[in-house]
């Protein structure tokens, strides 16, 4: 992320809130029947067929396949074992004058070719299908909309970055998605994680994939025996959704994007808003987006108090997406678009939503520093750090910056960011991780707040960048804390544990390397100081939006 020193910025972010759809426009009422599904396949560039089932709007009387045309809604799923039902997620939207269809990611289900992991050869499939659904499927008037959560919506990044300048693809939905694979969830801290090979173990191969060839396989490998793809190399930067953005916005494809504060990498879409947002007015692509700032409501998030795919197929996460899909493939005066304020935050502790546009939202920040020096061992022990009482809202990312010994050649350090109350109870905020010997600081990318508060360290995390722990070295370790948006009230405290193995209910798995492992195998950690630095705006400077972005729980 491109550093932007935040401090003396103005912070009066919301101003305005998001304007209210237009006096009388309603979501259109369930008008239509839902078609028993035609099943076909679709011919790509290279002659693999990839398997589509679509679901057509029908005259409820009749069951006939209703008259004229309609705009298509299109979903890429690596999950279905022989068949994508369309029916399961598009039948709101079919019945509201939409076909939907559902196709199988190449190699899995019925569709043919090697599976992968997003990627090019996805987007041009995802192109193509495009291209297809819009001038050869039957009932298309010819606007086509990408609908999905999870693996389902990142795939929507991949095909709006392919399909090229003045396409028939009008919208974009990815909800539940992460913004760059490697730091958010393929690794973290520069260990790897067990997300990919629980991913490849969900998905049903195709019937020309080979699960010990194809190209996903080869990333589970790698990262399982400390190859090139267990570090953040070429491979993940070209799979990094923040670097598709200038693509995205240049083939004018807007996007609404949703995530949960709970999700398996939580506020995972926030990269892809503030990529959007300055790849449309030509910014550092990942520099924090500060007040004043100009923003588009073509590229909006919300952030829920979700786990992931809450909520998803309900009816109010469901009629939000039809009004953008009514925006842009209909034509309809929604108001949507036209907000100052594109992103949708769920204001943890208050159950509130907020409409804002800056990301993080406040350049004000605090640090704490706790001087007193501990041990912990890599496989046991914690300490734990609390600040006084505090008033305000944490809103964005935080860090630890520890100073330690280790008697081991590698170090690991997880920390967990809690709001502790007065009667003792604790809720947990975030929390991150760091393999020492990926400390290094890239200040170019790391985000700074007043006073030049380091708010989010930037490690390179590649082969290269990788600094040796010198055993008894007293070292620096900038630990990454995740993105937050809580209200901390009066007489609560911050309270900070740092171990040397991630909790039980850390929010990924990691899963380090055989190298890894033996370099951290019987470590002692002895901490001389640690520092807490957090985001912390005034509880005045948010308003409540004027509309519910959806479930409260």
């Amino acid at each position: 992320m491109r550093a932007a020193a935040l401090a003396g910025l103005v912070t009066l972010l919301t101003a305005g809130v998001a304007p209210a759809a237009p006096a009388g426009w309603q979501p259109e009422p369930a008008t239509y029947g839902v078609s028993a599904p035609t099943v076909t396949t679709v011919r790509m560039d290279d002659g693999v067929r990839i398997s589509v089932e679509v679901v057509y709007p029908t005259d409820p009387a009749t069951g006939a396949r209703a008259a004229g045309e309609f705009p298509v809604l299109l979903t890429q799923n690596p999950y279905g074992a022989g068949r994508s039902d369309p029916a399961a997620t598009g039948t709101y939207f079919v019945q509201r004058g939409y076909v939907y269809v559902a196709s199988a990611v190449r190699g899995t289900g019925a569709s043919g070719g090697q599976l992968d992991w997003f990627g090019e050869r996805q987007g041009r499939d995802g192109a193509e299908l495009v291209d297809w659904a819009a001038h050869t499927l039957p009932g298309s008037n010819g606007r086509v909309g990408l609908d999905g959560c999870s693996y389902l919506g990142v795939d929507q990044w991949f095909t709006a970055a392919a399909v090229g300048r003045d396409s028939a693809l009008k919208a974009i939905t990815p909800f539940c998605t992460d913004s760059d694979f490697y730091d958010d969830l393929t690794a973290y801290g520069g260990i790897p994680t067990t997300f990919i090979a629980g991913i490849s173990r969900a998905e049903p191969r195709g019937p020309e994939d080979d699960p010990a060839t194809d190209p996903q396989s080869v990333t589970v490998a790698q990262q399982a025996n400390g190859g090139p793809r267990a570090y953040d190399n070429e491979y993940w930067r070209d799979l990094d959704v923040q670097q598709l953005m200038p693509r995205i916005v240049a083939n004018g494809v807007p996007a609404l994007t949703e995530a949960g504060w709970q999700d398996l990498f939580p506020g995972g879409n926030l990269g892809a808003y503030v990529a959007a947002q300055n790849a449309y007015f030509h910014r550092p692509l990942t520099a924090p987006i500060t007040a004043g700032q100009p923003v588009t409501g073509r590229y909006q998030a919300i952030v829920g108090p979700w786990t992931h795919g809450e909520h998803v197929t309900e009816a109010s996460l469901q009629s939000i997406r039809l009004e953008w899909f009514d925006t842009w493939l209909k034509g309809a005066r929604t108001g949507m678009a036209d907000t100052r304020t594109p992103l949708h935050l769920f204001e943890n502790a208050t159950d509130r939503w907020v409409d804002t546009a800056a990301w993080p939202p406040s350049p004000s920040a605090r640090s704490f520093r706790f001087d007193t020096a501990g041990t912990l061992a890599q496989a046991s022990g914690s300490l734990t750090y609390t600040t006084p009482p505090l008033t305000g809202v944490l809103d964005g990312p935080s860090t630890l910056t520890v100073y330690a010994t280790s008697t081991a050649p590698e170090v690991e350090l997880s920390a967990t960011l809690n709001v502790l109350a007065a009667d003792g109870s604790v809720v947990k905020q975030a929390d991150g991780i760091l393999l020492g010997s990926q400390r290094k600081l890239d200040p170019s990318s790391s985000w700074y707040g007043a006073g030049g508060a380091l708010l989010h360290p930037s490690h390179p995390f590649t082969r290269a960048s990788q600094q040796p722990v010198e055993v008894g070295r007293l070292t620096r370790y900038d630990i990454p804390l995740l993105a937050n948006f809580t209200e901390i009230r009066p007489g609560q405290r911050l309270q900070v544990v740092l171990t040397g193995q991630p909790p039980a209910d850390f929010h990924l798995q990691i899963a380090p390397t055989p190298q890894e492992r033996a370099a951290l195998a019987g470590g002692v950690y002895t901490v001389r100081s640690a520092t807490l630095t957090v985001p912390l705006a005034s509880p005045n400077q948010f308003r409540t939006s004027n509309r519910n972005w959806g479930p409260a729980s």
